[in-house]
């Protein structure tokens, strides 16, 4: 049963994201960022002890990045949708919609290719941290455009290069998939 904790805690996670909506949708902000923050303690922790006391298991594999990227759209959709700055929000939204599409993708390729699914690294984490500290302070000051802007600067260059590491050191590097074989390489 112990071996389950982690993905417990990662169906807890998606749980909680119509109590995220119902609560940002109804101006409870506070309650909102605190259930964020507590869906993004429980990712710490079902990565700790999935690791520490090796509960992985293929289902955590899948289920846990579900939950992480579906929390932290509806974060960035919620802000999108309400916000007096949704053109700003908006494009925050798509990028971070077609970085993980294409991460996704990436995924896929990796699991037809060479049959192993990618495990998360130091600077997917990194990326999620950021995430939640930067999208956190939206959430309490979503009308200030210049501190919009300059943390939409930060967020973008989180989200990219994120995605640039993935494909170089992930994608390329460990399973060496490329888009197109040279000639040299038949």
């Amino acid at each position: 049963m112990k071996k389950h904790i982690p993905n417990i805690l990662s169906a807890l996670r998606l749980a909680l994201i119509p109590v995220f909506i119902n609560l940002f949708f109804n101006d409870l902000v506070v309650l909102a960022a605190l259930v964020f923050a507590f869906a993004s303690a429980t990712d710490i922790l079902d990565g700790y002890l999935a690791r520490k006391y090796n509960w992985v298991t293929s289902i955590g594999k899948l289920l846990d990045p579900l939950a992480d990227k579906l929390m932290q759209a509806t974060v960035i959709c919620c802000l999108a949708i309400k916000n007096n700055n949704r053109i700003f929000f908006f494009g925050l939204a798509i990028l971070f919609l077609l970085k993980e599409s294409a991460m996704g993708v990436g995924a896929l390729i990796v699991i037809r290719k060479r049959h192993d699914i990618v495990v998360s690294n130091w600077y997917g984490k990194a990326a999620t941290v950021a995430f939640f500290f930067i999208t956190t302070i939206f959430i309490f000051n979503s009308n200030n455009l210049t501190l919009n802007v300059i943390l939409g600067i930060l967020l973008v260059a989180v989200l990219i290069t994120a995605l640039l590491l993935y494909y170089f050191k992930v994608f390329r590097g460990v399973y060496g998939i490329r888009w197109r074989e040279s000639k040299f390489e038949k």
